[in-house]
């Protein structure tokens, strides 16, 4: 899926872009590896922002998701040691972020298994004496 950012590329005429795998190039492992990106400590007087912890969450999908962008820097699977957060934040405005943010919401809702309505998964229905 591409997601066309509000920013625009050197040319100055073209908007930059990513793109992201689709839900069905995901493996249950990518998921696990998202989960474990965003670890809160137990016990102590350590403090975090509720919107960071959402934050952190959305750029560890990213950093899986994206397969190829617009800017002139490895997309964050590429980037070395660098965390995706970083890779993104060191070339996207943030006006950029809060859009693909909000276009990435939907994927990570669908790797999850939220929503009533799943696509390709036929309902079932339970029988008694089973």
């Amino acid at each position: 899926m591409r997601v066309d950012l509000p920013s625009l590329q050197a040319d100055g005429t073209s908007h930059n872009w990513v793109d992201l795998k689709d839900a069905d190039d995901f493996l249950a492992a990518d998921l696990f590896a998202i989960h474990r990106a965003v670890r809160l400590p137990v016990g102590g007087t350590a403090t975090y922002s509720p919107r960071e912890f959402e934050d952190d969450m959305v750029n560890a999908l990213l950093g899986a998701a994206i397969t190829a962008w617009s800017f002139q820097a490895p997309i964050p699977a590429q980037n070395g040691v660098a965390a995706a957060d970083v890779a993104i934040g060191r070339v996207m405005r943030a006006r950029d972020w809060g859009v693909l943010r909000r276009k990435a919401r939907p994927l990570m809702d669908e790797l999850e298994g939220d929503g009533d309505d799943e696509p390709g998964v036929p309902k079932e229905t339970l029988t008694s004496g089973s």
